[in-house]
């Protein structure tokens, strides 16, 4: 699993995401990816465009890095993803917690309102 960070717009970070997200990869991201979104205290978009597994771990690092965002007046939204990690997502209700969407600019839209 490699994971790219950046910034949009000067105000939202951005963690792009390619291989597959199973439980390793969650315990090897988990620390680096918490500081990228929830620590950072600013909005954050995540590419799931890359992610061609994922796993119930990688569904629990998603969840509570959205979570520690909305504590902290924040939100995450997930984009890009493909149809088969979308069935994932979309399975696991992960859409009540944060926003799933098909684009960049969506996501971007979807954490600035």
């Amino acid at each position: 699993m490699d994971m790219h960070i950046s910034e949009l717009r000067g105000q939202v970070s951005c963690v792009r995401l390619s291989g597959r997200l199973d439980a390793a990869a969650a315990d090897e991201l988990g620390v680096r990816f918490t500081a990228a979104t929830a620590s950072q205290g600013r909005p954050a978009v995540v590419d799931m465009a890359q992610v061609d597994f994922l796993a119930s771990m990688g569904l629990r690092l998603l969840i509570s890095s959205a979570r520690a965002l909305a504590s902290r007046g924040q939100k995450m939204a997930l984009f890009g993803a493909t149809d088969m990690t979308l069935e994932t997502l979309q399975n696991a209700s992960i859409d009540k917690i944060v926003p799933v969407v098909a684009t960049q600019d969506e996501a971007l839209a979807a954490v600035s309102t």
